[in-house]
């Protein structure tokens, strides 16, 4: 199992989701700055410093990573199945709190979660949400990577509530570890932490 080390102290964290208000951002914004991408939002921007994901399935189904042998960065789950040696596995807890212990992330419903936390653990003192939207795109596209995702459509109004209720659950403890977030999208329907236009986040 990986421990985490806090080489980011004190810095500003960047969660890039893949929430369809990814394609109206300028990422090359992001350039020099700290960035973790959850799952295949990574495509958007291939020089984050860590890839996160919680679902094994992501990772066996490769048509949901195309290419990312490519990527450079660190890779980090909390899937104990996936034996790659690329891969860092880290222990997963119930999201009733964001974990202190560098050895493990809170977690259920969404690997941003388990991504907040790790932004923590490398010592973020605040954290800007990209793409985290709850909610389908204009068009009804569930995600601006465009992949064939194969998960059903029908439960997503339930995923999305199942979403917001970890997000309200995981926020005071984020605030109690004196660690602001922000979610760069005036438009998301997560309203627990403020919402600002992405280039004021900068």
């Amino acid at each position: 199992m990986w421990t985490i080390t806090r080489e980011w102290e004190g810095e500003t964290v960047f969660i890039l989701a893949s929430g369809p208000s990814v394609l109206d951002l300028d990422l090359s914004l992001l350039t020099g700055r700290r960035v973790i991408a959850v799952k295949s939002s990574w495509l958007h921007w291939p020089a984050a410093d860590v890839l996160f994901f919680a679902d094994g399935r992501w990772w066996r189904e490769k048509h949901l990573r195309p290419g990312v042998d490519a990527f450079a960065g660190l890779i980090v789950t909390t899937a104990m199945e996936i034996g790659d040696p690329r891969v860092k596995r880290i222990k997963k807890i119930n999201p009733t709190h964001l974990s202190a212990k560098p050895g493990e992330v809170a977690l259920a419903r969404t690997s941003t979660t388990g991504a907040i936390n790790l932004a923590i653990h490398f010592g973020a003192r605040r954290i800007v949400l990209l793409g985290v939207d709850a909610k389908l795109g204009a068009n009804g596209q569930r995600h601006s990577h465009r992949l064939n995702w194969p998960w059903p459509k029908g439960g997503q109004p339930q995923a999305f509530a199942d979403q917001m209720a970890e997000y309200r659950a995981i926020a005071p403890s984020a605030a109690a570890m004196g660690v602001e977030i922000v979610n760069a999208n005036p438009d998301s329907a997560v309203t627990i932490w403020p919402r600002l236009r992405f280039e004021d986040c900068l």
